[in-house]
């Protein structure tokens, strides 16, 4: 199962129509029955306004997308295949004049998840090498009672791309949301998560993988809402920075109101600098209004010790070389909920 959006267009050879199960669909918005229309996505762009309004870049989005992707799994129903959704951008802009100029495009994502229903969803970020572009993509999701989503996010973006990302999820009672994220492309990166538990045993869980490299910025701002009894809600946060011009930063909030008794949240925040003068900028947050939680958070940012760097060169690597295992060991844990 694949959905693939070209240069922030939804390609209608690629994904359209009721697909595999009953019921089932993913595309674009044009090909969309009238009546899904009516019950799905009409009501559900409405409850969005709220969050979308406070963020400049999910604003300028709304302005410059296309065609609206769709993803819709009715009540009841469980897919079994992981749907793969694929951003491909092609168009590049010029380094003409003083300022380069980026090749925009908009993609934009609605998911709705019905009672009880489940799915697997992979979103990959890729595109042509030596292009300038920037891909500013919003996804929302809308996950109802008891339904379970399981979200990998992938930004393997050119070296040369800027890449903004807004992710919203609104949960309801006894919903589970997992994301797995791993980022590792563009020049410059920001992706903000916003998710709202809006009932009660509600399950959240967040684990992040982020690389610098020479020149690139990658930037992580989350806010977690838990405004019901019993929420439970995990958050882990690793990066790398493997250059001296590299710079990773982690914003993350995670507030839990006056009725979210006997919350469980916890968040955890942990970077690795391989390079002299290599930047980490962490700021984990955690607010509590509720008086019966269980609540904890924690930062760790840390360099090689000197016996880990000899354990490396005695074994013929050199310091760029040994940056791979800790890649390898940081990454593979991230993605393990």
């Amino acid at each position: 199962m694949c959905m693939l959006f070209a240069d922030g267009v939804v390609s209608s050879s690629s994904s359209s129509g009721l697909k595999d199960q009953a019921g089932v669909f993913y595309g674009g918005l044009s090909s969309l029955p009238e009546d899904y229309v009516k019950e799905y996505v009409i009501p559900k762009l409405g409850e969005s306004v709220d969050w979308i309004n406070g963020d400049f870049f999910a604003s300028l989005n709304g302005l410059g997308v296309r065609e609206l992707g769709v993803i819709i799994v009715p009540e009841g129903v469980k897919v079994q295949m992981p749907l793969h959704v694929l951003y491909y951008s092609s168009q590049g802009g010029s380094e003409g004049g003083e300022k380069p100029v980026y090749a925009l495009s908009s993609p934009r994502l609605l998911v709705f998840i019905g009672k009880g229903a489940e799915i697997n969803i992979v979103e990959e970020f890729i595109g042509e090498a030596g292009k300038l572009y920037w891909a500013n993509a919003v996804v929302e999701f809308f996950i109802e009672d008891e339904g379970k989503v399981q979200h990998n996010y992938v930004q393997n973006q050119a070296r040369d791309a800027v890449h903004i990302k807004q992710t919203c999820v609104a949960q309801k009672e006894s919903s589970s949301y997992e994301l797995v994220e791993a980022v590792i492309g563009s020049r410059l990166n920001r992706h903000n998560i916003h998710i709202q538990q809006l009932g009660p045993d509600t399950t959240t869980k967040m684990n992040s993988f982020l690389l610098a490299g020479q020149s690139q910025l990658q930037d992580l701002h989350s806010r977690l809402i838990l405004s019901h009894p019993r929420g439970f809600a995990r958050q882990l946060h690793k990066c790398i920075v493997m250059h001296s011009s590299g710079h990773c930063v982690f914003d993350g909030n995670v507030k839990v109101n006056r009725y979210a008794q006997q919350t469980d949240a916890g968040q955890l925040s942990r970077s690795l600098l391989l390079a002299p003068r290599a930047t980490v900028s962490v700021k984990p947050n955690l607010q509590i209004i509720a008086d019966d939680v269980k609540c904890s958070h924690g930062a760790a940012i840390s360099d090689l010790e000197e016996d880990q760097i000899f354990y490396f060169q005695a074994r013929a690597l050199t310091l760029r070389q040994h940056g791979a295992p800790w890649c390898f060991h940081l990454g593979g844990s991230s993605a393990a909920i």
